[in-house]
């Protein structure tokens, strides 16, 4: 693959334009009418806060990683030969994403944190609900390594699987990078300026680039010498 400059030069664009229109404080009315409109409905609705306590549990956060590795295995499964290693090279490379961009955001400057903390007034699902453990808190919530992990799943799913899976993996995805939002332990922007302009800017380097392809390439023969000894490939 040749360098695709155009792609690369608008994904660096829109990773910029959502951090500092959230550095400028364009985001702040969002964030905190969506806040409090969860926070609410936490004593208002019937139910509510047991449902936001139950979606935060950690051992959730399992269960939702183990469904994303699923569709990539299923994606691999329905592929052979060198193509299904070339898919755990991918695979591989995700979680290599991953360590880097939650470790680029611990490094960032920016201390920010939860609405729960910043609003002493604020309802805590962990206080409403206290048989279920529950995360609504975080001292430095920007960004979100939760959104981090949905972010560059999303992004490898865009760019890798085919088209129909992506009616089912993109609002799958939205829907599950929520709890941590309604339970008011990260602000709307800890996922969209500043989870998401960390994928973006991985998606530019690695599929606008031929970054991914050489790192691929030098892989994909190893990978595939393993699959074959597990017999998992003819």
């Amino acid at each position: 693959m040749q360098w695709d400059l155009k792609g690369w030069a608008a994904l660096h664009a829109l990773a910029l334009l959502l951090f500092f229109s959230w550095f400028l404080g364009y985001w702040q009315g969002l964030d905190e009418g969506l806040f409090w409109l969860f926070n609410g409905w936490l004593v208002t609705v019937p139910g509510w806060a047991e449902f936001v306590a139950f979606v935060n549990q950690r051992w959730i956060d399992g269960a939702v990683a183990l469904l994303m590795a699923l569709f990539v295995f299923h994606h691999a499964w329905r592929v052979s030969g060198r193509e299904r290693a070339r898919i755990c090279c991918l695979l591989l490379i995700m979680a290599g994403c991953f360590s880097i961009q939650a470790a680029v955001g611990k490094a960032l400057p920016i201390e920010r944190p939860s609405p729960t903390l910043v609003y002493e007034q604020a309802e805590r699902v962990s206080q409403l609900v206290p048989h279920i453990k529950a995360k609504d808190a975080s001292g430095d919530s920007f960004p979100s390594d939760h959104g981090i992990g949905f972010a560059t799943f999303l992004l490898f799913a865009v760019y890798q699987f085919p088209r129909r899976y992506l009616y089912v993996v993109v609002p799958l995805v939205l829907a599950l990078a929520m709890p941590r939002v309604m339970s008011g332990a990260h602000w709307l922007t800890d996922f969209l300026c500043g989870s998401v302009p960390l994928a973006l800017i991985t998606g530019a380097w690695l599929f606008h680039t031929p970054l991914a392809n050489r790192v691929i390439n030098l892989a994909t023969g190893l990978v595939e010498g393993l699959l074959r000894r597990l017999r998992l490939i003819g």
